[in-house]
């Protein structure tokens, strides 16, 4: 990591002349400033000749913007597996209408307990070599995982019987039967549900293969959670009419007990791609996510885009290309969740190995190629205030086929910097001028208060 790095930027506030957002990502805070108070905020060289009125001075030490402890780079992940990625297959009960994986189309694949098997083994292999006591098993998707329901059951199984401890979760549409959920609540520690919202935005976001609406099912899974005091996560994606995203928030805040919902928009208009937003797409978006975001706060809730997640900084967006094992049904090793065969169009540098029953072939060199390309890219950012908040922005998202494709920039940048900008006003506002990030972990909300202060919504 570069010791020159960037850590603290002017941001013109639009509309206003000689306003600024001061902003220093590592020590997370932010405040409201005129162009004077930003330069003197921004340099940190007591040679400059930069003029430093003793109040000025005394109000960033007070603020905490002048601590050098409070500067701390985040550490990049290191190579050492730490998670077991296994996509179970590619079959799906429904037909997204923007599924990034085509989930359900074409002839059925599930992953064999013998290579998922492998996987673990080779995970734990390597957590205990490097002295941890701990690993993940993550079930995901290019489908519905749950549809492999002999395989997660069996590869947890396995995965409790290993001599360090595992931590298993499981990322699904929440379309279970009661003995799933039962079994689900019982037996898997972590769950994020893919959910979009009202009724009427689920049913028609995600539909069922008979063209069946899936909200009844994912909200009574949901109660059932509820019921057990089962902490889960939300997933939402986001599509046009965008309008409809805060009421979908609303919703969700209202008929759940989750307090804290992740939302990333899907610009494509068919299944199986992602499409590049225009610019009037990125404002209607942006619009669409800071009127669900008011909607969230008003309630102690929060909702999170993470190209503009301000909560933490981090020098890389992911790191899964750094200590996964990535396993498709076919058993190829890829580096994002995302890439589940070979129609990718990254597919080729997001490739890097094979996991056959008892055998796992990683190539390192293919490993470090992409991570060298992902951080050729972030070097591109410095002058950019994101760098420590999207640090390059994911790369599956981001990268563009062919030669210099991981350079490209598109509208993606204008959203991460649209919305960060404006949260962290918003986010001033809210602390009475100078926003400080929390070092106390978001906790959930109780749930009958949230229902109290949140707005009533009809089923």
């Amino acid at each position: 990591m570069s010791c020159d790095e960037p850590t603290t930027w002017a941001i013109p506030i639009d509309g206003e002349d000689d306003k600024y957002i001061v902003y220093k990502p590592l020590a997370g805070v932010a405040f409201v400033g005129n162009g004077d108070l930003a330069l003197l905020a921004c340099d940190e060289s007591p040679d400059s000749g930069v003029a430093r009125p003793p109040d000025a001075e005394e109000f960033l030490r007070s603020i905490g913007f002048r601590a050098k402890d409070q500067d701390r780079r985040p550490a990049r992940p290191d190579d050492v597996l730490a998670s077991a990625v296994l996509l179970t297959t590619n079959e799906c009960q429904l037909r997204c209408t923007y599924c990034y994986a085509s989930g359900g189309d074409g002839p059925t694949q599930e992953l064999s307990l013998d290579r998922a098997r492998t996987t673990i083994d080779a995970v734990v292999e390597a957590a205990m070599e490097a002295g941890r006591g701990h690993f993940e098993v993550s079930f995901h998707g290019g489908g519905e995982p749950t549809r492999a329901w002999e395989l997660i059951q069996a590869a947890t199984r396995y995965a409790r019987a290993q001599p360090i401890a595992a931590t298993v979760t499981l990322t699904s549409n929440g379309m279970w039967s009661a003995a799933q959920c039962r079994w689900i609540v019982g037996n898997i520690d972590g769950i994020t549900i893919s959910l979009d919202g009202t009724p009427t935005t689920q049913n028609r976001n995600r539909p069922l293969r008979t063209g069946h609406g899936s909200s009844t099912v994912v909200m009574r899974n949901l109660d059932a959670l509820d019921r057990a005091h089962k902490p889960y996560g939300i997933r939402m994606t986001a599509a046009r009419p965008w309008s409809d995203l805060a009421d979908d928030v609303a919703y969700l805040l209202t008929h759940t007990s989750c307090r804290l919902l992740r939302v990333e928009p899907a610009f494509n208009h068919e299944r199986g791609k992602h499409l590049e937003p225009d610019t009037q797409h990125v404002t209607d978006f942006a619009d669409a996510f800071l009127a669900a975001w008011d909607v969230a706060q008003s309630v102690g809730a929060r909702l999170v885009y993470t190209g503009a997640d301000v909560s933490a900084a981090r020098s890389v967006f992911c790191s899964a290309p750094s200590n996964a094992l990535i396993v498709t049904p076919t058993g190829e090793l890829v580096t994002c969740y995302e890439v589940t065969g070979r129609s990718h169009p990254l597919a080729e540098i997001s490739t890097i190995g094979q996991v056959d029953p008892g055998c796992v072939e990683v190539s390192i060199a293919r490993r470090s190629e992409l991570q060298a390309m992902i951080a050729d890219r972030r070097e591109t950012c410095r002058e950019c205030f994101c760098y420590w908040t999207c640090a390059g922005d994911c790369y599956v998202r981001s990268f563009h086929p062919g030669p210099d494709g991981h350079l490209a920039r598109g509208t993606a940048c204008e959203l991460n910097q649209t919305l960060t900008s404006a949260i962290l006003l918003r986010l001033i506002a809210e602390s009475g001028g100078v926003w400080k990030r929390s070092t106390t972990p978001f906790t959930p909300s109780d749930r009958r208060a949230a229902l109290a202060a949140a707005p009533s919504r009809q089923d």
